[in-house]
């Protein structure tokens, strides 16, 4: 027969049970390991139509734009000028129009061959300081509540057309685009050059001069910019630099061919003493190092090139060349 519990046995069993029961619920559920990953906000009504390696190609080419104008500007002005990217970001052309003042400069630019036009805007703080240099002032900081006049407008034409001529250098490599003036307006919602939900490149520079700064910003809108898009790139724009250099390098070299050198060619030489040398006069004889048929070195502007020998052509005296020096 079974081994029959007693009750002590029984209590205890029942006892060990509540208490795996109460282990149990006091001890943590594990939780499922769930694998992280990185989320990236996109907007769909703004889809990004620039990649941010043709963003980042469009600054290394206003960068250089930026140098050349600074120069440029520093010569117009007779006046130190610092021009730098601060930025460049893709928005709607509504939000471009927003950014700016109630009484910017505002110009528009045609990009022929390109079937459109770009925004050229300078803000007030730093185009009347302009307008102040231009008209023989020391372009010191003003603050002016009030829009640019038609006669000022015609003043910083000058600037925008200074402008024009770097940014055609600048975009050569990419594509001969003709930057030209076409209207000026002192307000942003007079002209609009596309439609307020079209995706621009907005390109903002930062002016210095003296203790004065201020903004200009170039508005690119994306769909005049399609056509060359895909020509902007990093490599493309390193290779047809070096293109470029290349060009340079032959029209340097055309230059050169015309530049006068200074020849000069050595017959000899001789050493003599302090004495002697104190005591010569008319007639005395030198007696050099060299033979008559020895080769004499020719030095260009003071570099020996070549060997050459005396001789006498017509009535003149004359070198031939016998030997270049490599």
């Amino acid at each position: 027969m079974p081994d029959i519990l007693s009750q002590d046995e029984i209590d205890a069993l029942l006892t060990n049970i509540k208490q795996e029961d109460v282990s149990d619920q006091d001890a943590e559920p594990e939780k499922p390991e769930v694998e992280t990953k990185k989320v990236s906000l996109y907007d769909f009504k703004r889809p990004d139509k620039v990649s941010k390696e043709q963003i980042r190609a469009i600054k290394n080419l206003h960068d250089k734009f930026a140098r050349n104008f600074s120069s440029k500007l520093s010569a117009f002005l007779r006046s130190i000028v610092e021009v730098e990217v601060v930025s460049v970001d893709q928005m709607t052309y509504a939000e471009f129009v927003l950014s700016l003042s109630s009484a910017v400069s505002f110009n528009v630019v045609s990009l022929a061959p390109l079937d459109g036009s770009a925004v050229f805007s300078i803000e007030p703080d730093i185009g009347f300081s302009l307008i102040d240099r231009l008209l023989g002032g020391v372009g010191e900081a003003v603050s002016i509540d009030r829009t640019f006049s038609d006669i000022e407008q015609s003043i910083l034409m000058d600037v925008v057309v200074q402008a024009m001529e770097e940014m055609k250098e600048s975009w050569e490599p990419i594509m001969n685009i003709s930057f030209e003036l076409t209207a000026q307006e002192s307000s942003p919602n007079v002209l609009q050059i596309i439609a307020p939900s079209e995706i621009v490149v907005l390109v903002v520079f930062e002016i210095k001069m003296g203790e004065t700064r201020g903004i200009i910003n170039w508005c690119l809108p994306v769909i005049v910019l399609e056509p060359v898009l895909n020509k902007i790139g990093t490599h493309d724009i390193l290779s047809r630099s070096k293109k470029t250099l290349r060009d340079r390098s032959d029209d340097i070299i055309m230059i050169l061919e015309s530049v006068l050198v200074n020849m000069e060619f050595k017959l000899g030489d001789a050493t003599v003493k302090m004495r002697n040398f104190l005591d010569f006069k008319i007639g005395d004889t030198i007696i050099l190092g060299t033979k008559v048929d020895d080769e004499l070195p020719c030095y260009i502007n003071g570099v020996n090139k070549c060997f050459s020998k005396m001789g006498k052509k017509d009535s003149h005296k004359a070198f031939k060349v016998t030997k270049i020096v490599s």
